[in-house]
């Protein structure tokens, strides 16, 4: 668990632009449990998100799939007060919550960044699952 937290802190500190502020970011696997988190003190994503959204996503981003233009790599949800970004990669979905004011571009341009973040996390995760 410590590791997803560093994680988490590095993709927020390092990745996301410096101008994308009050945002929360949530690791969980495909079926909506949550590996780790971190909450902005000013934001109610804690009470937002829960392991339905997460696990409805996995099912939206597999349907998403079946429109044949290549694999779903993410799903940007619009809300009164807030955005939602949910980013796929193997068997992890990194949601990243943040306020209307967003940048989403700025989120979006972090993609790549964030699913080769994602991919080296995921890994590791399956290989300390196969260790035990």
């Amino acid at each position: 668990m410590e590791k997803v937290d560093e994680f988490l802190e590095y993709i927020k500190v390092s990745v996301l632009d410096k101008s994308i502020v009050d945002t929360s970011l949530i690791l969980s696997d495909r079926d909506g449990f949550v590996l780790g988190k971190i909450i902005d003190k000013s934001s109610s994503a804690d009470n937002v998100i829960d392991n339905s959204l997460i696990s409805t996503f996995s099912s939206a981003t597999d349907q998403a799939s079946k429109l044949h233009a290549g694999n779903n790599k993410s799903i940007v949800s619009f809300f009164d007060d807030r955005i939602i970004v949910h980013i796929n990669v193997s068997n992890v979905i990194l949601s990243i919550i943040t306020d209307t004011e967003s940048n989403v571009g700025l989120i979006l341009g972090s993609q790549d960044d964030l699913i080769r973040s994602l991919t080296n996390l995921s890994n590791s995760i399956q290989s300390d699952n196969q260790d035990m």
